[in-house]
């Protein structure tokens, strides 16, 4: 447990701040976000929190003129939408678990040909290699049409019966929700780097899903978790903050 002294640093000062700077914004400026900032946010985001290391989300900063366009009217034209010179898609990919999986074997491949890997590491590979060969595929290979995850959720049931076990994600719905909460993570690194960097987000869920994904060509299996609007917010531009007492949304058991 972190003693009070060690609690009291300059990083909890700056993560205080930048918490409680972060505002949903909906007017900005025509200000736009160099492209230098705007990649080291993304760099933040990719170190948010990630299920099995498999990474399946994506963001996508509109950029084409016409898709812009496009885009703000699908956001429904609401202000933070039309006024932003900046809309990131924020995208649940459980389809790209495959690509997880293979950047993740040749990482396990370079660490295991390391000679400076310690002894401990070098004991651990072996189950963790074996993660990524036989546990991600049960978990994430359902078949054509995820036919085989109702099989898979009967298995998993009987063996629960013995010991505690890991229950999904299986089927099209549960890897999607799963997908969701991981790019979720990703979205709060961003919009948080995005504050420390003197910029100004909004995070929307008003939009036409199906007409946004045949806009950007992504597949079926893809899920829209948010569109953030991003730039240098102008006056007027942030709703009051309104929020409640810590033991409406703060149990312990």
């Amino acid at each position: 447990m972190m003693n009070s002294s060690k609690a009291e640093t300059p990083f909890l000062a700056a993560l205080v701040a930048v918490i409680r700077e972060r505002r949903s914004v909906r007017a900005y400026l025509p200000e736009r976000i160099a492209d230098s900032i705007l990649d080291a946010c993304f760099d933040l985001a990719i170190l948010a929190p990630t299920s099995h290391n498999l990474e399946c989300w994506q963001m996508i900063d509109v950029r084409d003129t016409n898709r812009l366009v496009a885009l703000r009217h699908l956001c429904l034209d609401q202000s933070a939408a039309a006024a932003a010179p900046h809309l990131i898609v924020a995208v649940a990919r459980p389809d790209l678990w495959r690509r997880g999986r293979a950047l993740m074997l040749e990482h396990i491949q370079r660490e295991k040909a390391d000679p400076t890997l310690s002894a401990a590491m070098q004991e651990f590979m072996p189950l963790f290699e074996r993660k990524y060969r036989l546990q991600i595929p049960f978990l994430f290979a359902d078949g054509p049409f995820h036919i085989l995850a109702p099989l898979k959720r009967f298995l998993v049931w009987c063996r629960a019966w013995f010991k505690p076990i890991m229950r999904g994600p299986f089927g099209r719905h549960e890897q999607a929700l799963w997908a969701v909460k991981t790019a979720a993570l990703a979205c709060e690194n961003f919009m948080l780097a995005l504050t420390a960097h003197g910029f100004d987000s909004c995070p929307m869920e008003g939009f036409d899903e199906p007409r946004v994904k045949r806009l950007l060509g992504l597949p079926r299996a893809a899920e829209i978790v948010m569109v953030i609007a991003a730039g240098r917010g102008a006056a007027g531009g942030v709703i009051p903050q309104i929020r409640f007492s810590r033991e409406h949304y703060i149990a312990r058991a």
